[in-house]
């Protein structure tokens, strides 16, 4: 938008004038104000969308035609926002990477005794671009960089597909190319492949595949796209039943107005990250900030400590140790992601609510900490044990909150104290 334009609307003085002038007089926060009307519009929207039925159907077709068993169905609804992140780096459909897991490994945490990984690094171990992946269990990490590692060769296979491609017929093509290449793909009809078609209609089942390793093989499980219909209906029906207003939801239309009008709003200044780009803490902090700090206790577990960022895509510090005066002080951390992945500081239970200010809250405890993490756009675990970097949220602005970051806050248990959660980050 042009400052011209820009000016128009709503001209530079009046926006100065409002939030320096009158929103100070009538108790206001022009950003707040911002969220509380974009809150509404989803809400709104969310309500009328069900009203009128246009997605509780998705449901019954995922339980019926294309349906998967209900553990891959968590398992897709647990790593359906991190999938999303990584779909629209790499510019693909947000539910490939899901596809991708399900097609080569059933979803499944682990790596195969081949050591050639979840997904998509088959030929880049084999050609030695990337190192062996260690068989047997690993964690939420290795996943995420192996759903990233997938997506980047699925978009290099068929670089004309974009995040917002929807045409079936360029969907297909494309998981016909990741599978066997793009030569492939412009010589053969995707309709006519196993790996993308089988269980699509009465038309496709049990069909021939022809693999270099697996040899001939009649397929039974479900081809990409049919998978790719199936995860698409379950993502778009899901509602967010818990008090989290602005938390993704995993609808669709919901998930991406909000990129866009938080987009819009970034360009009008109305949310500005104001941390330099890095964690670099200023040379003087403002030690009158600290007075319900105290010294935190040197003995005990390490394994216990709070070690992590707990923002994993290029954290920002945009405001130093504040909130004492209501009872939580912390460091604010953003990222130039604005849909950062958070991960657990350190190994605990954790537990997710709003408090009474509507900031959305991950608390994370064990027999020596306690941390928590404010204003996550959604959370990405139930109550329970978390490991350390395990991913808990996906970083947002829900409650009182002016763009998207996290406030951490770091507690001593062992001193029965609030402690500097600068002296925690790596």
């Amino acid at each position: 938008m042009s400052p011209s334009f820009k000016a128009l609307l709503l001209p530079e003085w009046l926006r100065t004038w409002v939030q320096s002038q009158l929103a100070p007089v009538l108790g206001l926060a022009p950003q707040q104000a911002v969220v509380g009307v974009m809150r509404g519009v989803f809400d709104t929207l969310l309500l009328l969308l069900l009203g009128t039925g246009l997605l509780t159907g998705g449901r019954v077709y995922m339980d019926g035609q294309y349906a998967l068993p209900r553990t891959i169905q968590a398992t897709a609804l647990k790593w359906a926002p991190i999938a999303d992140q990584i779909a629209r780096k790499a510019d693909i459909p947000r539910e490939v990477p899901l596809v991708l897991w399900f097609k080569e490994n059933s979803m499944l945490a682990e790596n195969p005794d081949s050591c050639t990984g979840i997904i998509g690094a088959y030929d880049l171990v084999r050609s030695g671009e990337h190192p062996c992946f260690t068989p047997g269990p690993i964690s939420d990490l290795e996943v995420r960089e192996q759903l990233t590692i997938a997506a980047q060769e699925f978009k290099e296979r068929c670089p004309e597909i974009t995040y917002w491609t929807h045409n079936p017929d360029t969907i297909k093509r494309c998981y016909l190319a990741y599978n066997a290449g793009a030569g492939a793909a412009q010589r053969s009809d995707p309709n006519e492949s196993a790996y993308v078609m089988n269980n699509f209609d009465d038309a496709h089942q049990n069909m021939v595949y022809s693999d270099v390793e697996l040899g001939t093989v009649r397929v039974t499980a479900l081809g990409a796209w049919p998978t790719h219909l199936g995860l698409q209906s379950l993502i778009v029906t899901q509602i967010d039943t818990e008090e989290r207003p602005l938390s993704l939801t995993l609808l669709d239309i919901s998930t991406r107005l909000y990129d866009q009008l938080y987009a819009a709003a970034r360009d009008w200044d109305i949310f500005r990250i104001s941390g330099d780009g890095s964690m670099d803490f200023p040379v003087s902090r403002d030690e009158d900030s600290f007075y319900c700090l105290d010294d935190a206790h040197i003995l005990g577990r390490p394994s216990l400590r709070p070690r992590l960022n707990p923002v994993t895509e290029d954290p920002i510090l945009t405001q130093d140790v504040h909130g004492c005066s209501y009872g939580l002080p912390g460091l604010d951390i953003s990222s130039n992601t604005s849909t950062a992945i958070l991960q657990s500081p350190m190994s605990g239970y954790v537990t997710t609510y709003t408090d009474r200010w509507y900031n959305s809250t991950i608390r994370i405890e064990n027999d020596e900490w306690i941390v928590w993490l404010l204003h996550p756009r959604s959370y990405l675990v139930e109550e329970g044990d978390v490991q350390s970097g395990q991913a808990v949220g996906v970083m947002g602005a829900v409650g009182i909150a002016t763009g998207p970051h996290v406030h951490y806050t770091v507690y001593d248990k062992i001193n029965e104290t609030f402690v500097d959660p600068r002296l925690f980050l790596p």
